[in-house]
């Protein structure tokens, strides 16, 4: 607890919050939507889940071959992603449905290294287009 009595807000990526499985990637790709924020392209899939202990959403962060060659650079930028992503998410979290997790695939589409107060303005744009498009009903 913080002084003026509020729970000390912890920013933090675990692994259980990881898009990792196979199978779940899968799904997300074929059954899921996309939107792009330059320079990051969001695929993502609302999915049900029976448990509320489960992270509210998983998240994939990925930095291709083709675009940029050197694997210091495609690391540093994923380090970066996945940093930004830690730092803003918790207002996504906030809209997300009771009993919905949200799985989402970030892709680095930029040709250039990203700095980070970059990375961090364009995933503040990228959960402000999640948050209305949750907040919209679905069809």
């Amino acid at each position: 607890m913080s002084s003026s009595g509020r729970p000390i807000q912890r920013f933090t990526l675990r692994a259980n919050e990881r898009l990792k499985l196979r199978k779940q990637i899968e799904t997300l790709f074929w059954k899921g939507e996309a939107f792009s924020v330059f320079p990051i392209k969001v695929i993502y899939f609302l999915q049900r889940i029976p448990d509320d202990q489960a992270s509210k959403a998983l998240t994939g962060f990925s930095v291709p071959k083709r675009k940029i060659k050197h694997a210091v650079k495609r690391n540093r930028i994923r380090r970066i992603l996945r940093e930004a992503w830690r730092l803003n998410k918790a207002e996504l979290y906030e809209t997300i449905p009771p009993g919905m997790q949200l799985h989402c695939f970030l892709i680095f589409i930029g040709n250039q290294p990203l700095p980070l107060d970059k990375a961090q303005e364009t995933i503040k744009k990228i959960t402000a287009q999640f948050s209305k498009k949750l907040r919209q009903p679905s069809a």
